[in-house]
């Protein structure tokens, strides 16, 4: 007879692999394709992939607490103490007790599929996986050469402004940044924006971090080794990640010499500008508004794609069949036949939108482009929409 110990799980043969994979709860999963390596391959061709590409948001913990809940959903995730997924499809919430005293602390400021980007208050950053709880450390703040990231009352590129240091770099100075990793064999590509300016990337295997210098810059977007950047005068700068260093793509780059305007009406206020990426690698600028029709107040957001044959921005309506996480700049095309996810949806969360007034009905949701409604929406009271801390993140992303 075979001990348990004898048992190589690694020679599993592919049809019974695929049908442990697709048992599995989203959770579980993502833990067993981390296995082996012939775990992993599995889990790519196995269904199971897709019926979880769709978004889930993140509560990360809080160190204050919630007096009382606003609704069930929201008392789903007002453990303060505790780091929790929420499945909306499904409305299955899960408790990553792993992850309380880590993000405690932390903020979040990207995540691409299961991984998400955190900085602590030490100004260190680290990439996380939200379900095995796996860690990979960024190194110390330091740019290539002589030049340094450097904190207050120290030489070098000074980025501090204001007595507040860390608390303020941050809570207001690191709005953006985009990460990008490949999960079977955890190359990645860091980046974020100081202040509406300086630009700074780590690739795995650098040595230290790259900035890019003369240029002010808004956000970003990264596919396929490069990096997109809306800088501060409309333009999209193109970054090619393939070397050594980033180099900035010339001949090659259709948005160039085609700067992106937008006068907005009298009625319209540009809250927040955004990148994204098509699944098919078309640019899109995104922007969140505040809108006043018929004397109230609406919240939108307009997507616009050059077109590459006028060389002109054009607004466009539809996303076809693909959905798009407003906060990270992430396209994903959307399975046929489930009803629930929809093609055309912009997830967002409250610091997405323009600061609500009095309306707090539609904090965090998914906006349905096409008829403007509201989607999987999670009130909150308005005393601690500065506080509670919630992000998408797309499990299916692999």
């Amino acid at each position: 007879m075979t001990s348990p110990g004898d048992v190589d799980w690694s020679e599993m043969c592919s049809d019974t692999m695929q049908l442990i994979f697709e048992s599995l709860s989203c959770s579980d999963f993502h833990r067993a394709r981390t296995v082996c390596s012939k775990w992993y391959s599995a889990s790519k061709s196995c269904v199971a992939a897709s019926w979880n590409r769709y978004p889930w948001l993140i509560r990360f913990p809080e160190k204050y607490s919630v007096s009382k809940p606003f609704n069930d959903l929201f008392t789903k995730l007002s453990d303060t103490n505790s780091c929790k997924l929420l499945d909306p499809r499904e409305g299955k919430t899960y408790r990553k007790r792993c992850l309380g005293d880590i993000l405690s602390e932390s903020r979040c400021l990207a995540s691409y599929g299961i991984w998400i980007l955190m900085m602590n208050p030490s100004l260190d950053f680290y990439v996380l996986n939200v379900f095995t709880c796996e860690r990979i450390d960024l190194p110390p703040l330091s740019l290539r050469g002589e030049v340094r990231f450097q904190r207050k009352d120290v030489g070098g590129l000074f980025l501090e402004h204001s007595w507040l240091d860390r608390e303020t770099i941050i809570n207001r100075y690191i709005e953006t940044a985009v990460l990008w990793i490949d999960e079977k064999t955890k190359d990645f590509v860091v980046s974020w924006i100081y202040n509406a300016q300086y630009l700074f990337s780590y690739k795995k295997g650098d040595d230290s971090w790259w900035h890019l210098e003369g240029t002010k810059c808004l956000h970003m977007a990264y596919k396929d080794q490069k990096l997109c950047v809306y800088t501060s005068d409309h333009h999209i700068k193109i970054l090619d990640y393939a070397g050594d260093t980033p180099v900035e793509i010339i001949e090659e780059n259709p948005y160039l010499n085609h700067p992106f305007n937008y006068d907005p009406k009298p009625w319209e206020f540009i809250w927040k500008r955004r990148l994204a990426i098509t699944t098919s690698g078309d640019v899109l600028i995104i922007l969140s508004l505040k809108g006043f029709l018929e004397y109230e107040e609406k919240r939108l957001f307009y997507i616009f794609k050059m077109n590459l044959q006028g060389k002109e921005w054009e607004r466009v309506d539809s996303l076809g069949n693909e959905i798009l996480v407003f906060g990270d700049g992430i396209t994903l095309a959307v399975a046929s036949g489930k009803e629930e996810i929809r093609g055309g949806d912009i997830y967002f969360v409250p610091d997405d939108v323009w600061p609500p007034q009095a309306n707090l009905q539609n904090s965090t949701g998914a906006f349905d482009l096409a008829t403007t409604n509201i989607g999987w929406t999670l009130p909150l009271p308005y005393c601690y929409i500065s506080s509670i801390r919630f992000r998408w993140i797309v499990p299916g992303i692999l």
